[in-house]
């Protein structure tokens, strides 16, 4: 027996957003990418003989792309950082370098590094609480991918009970 799946990837679910990455001892250093999402929705056919709506789904994504867009990108659970927020800002302490920025510009996620991987990871917890608030019971499965440059993507995929 097969598999029902939906797939979108437009041209407005991208965001453009300025992280750096850091690897035990070190940290990059800061730079930026435009970054395009796609999803996969896997599941059973509902009544009306689909598993979501594509208008919903794509409004949820770019919802999401929004948030990110144009902003600095903080991972919060990375042990070898500290982030402190005062004063309408961002302190972003790494050893002995420093990164400040306007409180507005920056996005804390609740993920320990900002790569692609994890900001798959992240969409996707975001898109799948999208979907629990409408009560999809026929979705199986949600993949995100996150592409940070032409031909470079990374992938999540989670299944859902």
């Amino acid at each position: 027996m097969g598999k029902y799946s939906i797939h979108v990837e437009k041209d407005y679910l991208k965001f453009s957003a300025a992280h750096f990455l850091v690897f035990g001892e070190k940290c990059e250093r800061l730079h930026g990418h435009n970054y395009a999402v796609s999803i996969d929705l896997e599941g059973e056919l509902d009544e009306a003989g689909y598993i979501f709506d594509f208008i919903a789904l794509k409004e949820f994504a770019e919802h999401h792309c929004n948030t990110l867009d144009h902003k600095t990108i903080v991972p919060a659970k990375n042990d070898h950082l500290n982030i402190i927020e005062s004063n309408g800002d961002v302190e972003v302490l790494f050893r002995d370098k420093k990164f400040i920025f306007p409180q507005s510009d920056v996005l804390i996620l609740p993920i320990r590094n900002c790569t692609a991987e994890l900001l798959a990871y992240y969409l996707c917890r975001k898109i799948k609480e999208d979907l629990e608030d409408m009560e999809t019971g026929n979705i199986t499965k949600i993949r995100v991918g996150v592409e940070e440059s032409p031909g470079q993507a990374a992938y999540y995929v989670e299944d859902i009970d």
